[in-house]
């Protein structure tokens, strides 16, 4: 039974945001796609996107008022801990129309030890963690405006967005017994699906380069997200393999998570560089 409510409850974590985000791109492109005509007729064009994110991730999690973990998670501790991890970006375009899914994973044990307060021994501490967090959603791509007078000028094209993000932590905190005090084991799993808008920009700066800056912002108290926000920019080369449009990725993400269910509070800001490689077809 439990299995049973755990799977509806996963099922209505995913519908509602993406309900939410279908009805606002439709409501938004219709009247685009009435007076333009041949957006329908315009071929898909797909964009897939290898990256490794490199952030810190210091995350404090409390559970009625009591801190339960406070994990320091730099970069070293990330890579010490880390035993499986996926990154990819997938964009569909049709004509102005664009639809996009982000998706991190991350597997990891953390271990380190201290001596206790109290007890005055050697303890040991251990924080394990599965994560998946996914953005997705869609975006319209406006006109691009002209940043000179020239031909060859750099332009920028604004892509209002409308979006959710999907969250799924399993974690469990231990600290080994040091006599007289018994040792400590908690777990549990963190998960939410909540709306989000944003507004991202393509600055074409020449032939072979070009820049890209996105915010999005959501939360607003929806499946006990406070906030949510997610800024990046990253620098793109373009060049051709073969016949492939290819392109390597290099910048920076900053994504930042306020949780409160009323129990249990997560506070965290994960930060940090990221390389990619990419492909257009």
């Amino acid at each position: 039974m439990m299995k049973i409510m755990t799977t509806i409850k996963t099922t209505k974590l995913l519908f509602q945001p993406l309900l939410f985000v279908l009805t606002l791109v439709f409501t938004l492109i219709t009247p685009a796609i009435a007076q333009e005509e041949g957006i329908l007729d315009s071929p898909w064009k797909f964009h897939v996107n290898l990256y490794g994110w490199l952030p810190e991730a210091p995350a404090t999690i409390t559970r009625n008022d009591k801190v339960l973990a406070d994990v320091p998670e730099d970069l070293d501790t990330i890579l010490e801990s880390m035993d499986a991890t996926a990154m990819f970006e997938l964009e569909a375009h049709k004509g102005p129309l664009v639809l996009f899914l982000n998706n991190v994973y991350y597997k990891g044990e953390y271990n380190d030890h201290f001596i206790g307060k109290e007890s005055k021994q050697r303890r040991k501490f251990t924080f394990e963690e599965e994560v998946w967090a996914v953005k997705y959603g869609a975006g319209y791509k406006l006109d691009p405006i002209k940043l000179g007078d020239k031909p060859d000028s750099a332009d920028v094209t604004l892509i209002p967005w409308v979006g959710a993000f999907y969250f799924h932590d399993d974690w469990e905190t231990k600290v080994s017994a040091a006599p007289p005090f018994d040792g400590v084991d908690v777990d549990g799993t963190l998960e939410f699906n909540t709306p989000m808008v944003g507004l991202g920009s393509r600055w074409n700066l020449s032939k072979n380069w070009y820049l890209n800056l996105s915010y999005g912002q959501g939360g607003w108290d929806v499946d006990d997200v406070d906030e949510i926000y997610d800024i990046l920019g990253n620098f793109v080369y373009r060049f051709k393999m073969g016949d492939v449009s290819s392109k390597f990725i290099a910048g920076y993400r900053y994504l930042h998570i306020d949780y409160d269910d009323g129990t249990m509070e997560v506070d965290v800001d994960v930060k940090g560089p990221f390389l990619g490689f990419g492909w257009e077809f």
